[in-house]
């Protein structure tokens, strides 16, 4: 009887522990299962540059034009359409909501200094966009006129994208009439080269601005996000 009973004890004990590492099975199966689901989500929430813009005469767009009716301002001064060199960026965003993107920019231009001598410039700026539904976006830098005329046009822009983790999700970089290496805005023989003098090749100026604090800021404000 006894034995009877020690067996049936036994096998009550070793089924309860079947049961349990099945059980355990099962949770350790759905969990993966979540984890490979949350992954592939995560592998497919892209960011993807659709429009970029070239740099040369094709950016230049003269100021745009507002009809506006107020009381005891003076008239116009200035009679010369005068013009901004504008980059306008188009994107993708695939994940329902983007917490945040960080665009850098990084414009390079040519101009003539007083002994008509080139002399090239570079600009940068960075422009935090928070919230970003799911769609189409734009982003948009711009330099002002008095930069432009003064320092020349633009022949290379660059722009890199990161997410909130400061990793570069989209990058794209063009440049026209003149060779520079994919990633010039890093390369030290780029940014740091000098000529026999010890004259820069490149002189960092500031003034590349977010589309805001331009006249631009008024056309087309619904395709752009809010800037943090």
């Amino acid at each position: 009887m006894k034995r009877e009973q020690t067996f049936l004890r036994t096998v009550c004990v070793v089924a309860a522990l079947f049961c349990l590492a099945e059980s355990a099975v099962a949770q350790v199966g759905r969990l993966s299962q979540r984890t490979a689901t949350s992954a592939a989500a995560k592998k497919e929430e892209t960011v993807r540059i659709t429009r970029f813009p070239p740099p040369g005469k094709t950016a230049m767009v003269r100021t745009p034009e507002f009809n506006y009716s107020v009381n005891n301002v003076q008239p116009r001064v200035s009679r010369r359409p005068r013009e901004w060199a504008l980059f306008e960026v188009r994107y993708e965003t695939s994940a329902k909501w983007t917490d945040e993107l960080t665009f850098i920019y990084h414009v390079m231009t040519k101009g003539r200094d007083d002994d008509n001598k080139d002399i090239y410039s570079y600009y940068t700026a960075t422009v935090k966009y928070i919230d970003i539904p799911k769609g189409s976006h734009m982003s948009c830098v711009a330099l002002p006129p008095s930069l432009v005329e003064r320092y020349g046009e633009p022949v290379a822009i660059a722009l890199e994208i990161s997410g909130k983790d400061g990793k570069v999700v989209a990058s794209e970089a063009l440049a026209t009439g003149i060779q520079l290496p994919q990633e010039w805005w890093r390369d030290t023989n780029v940014m740091d080269r000098r000529d026999a003098a010890g004259n820069p090749f490149l002189v960092r100026r500031p003034g590349l601005l977010e589309r805001s604090k331009t006249p631009f800021a008024l056309v087309n404000p619904d395709d752009y996000e809010v800037v943090q």
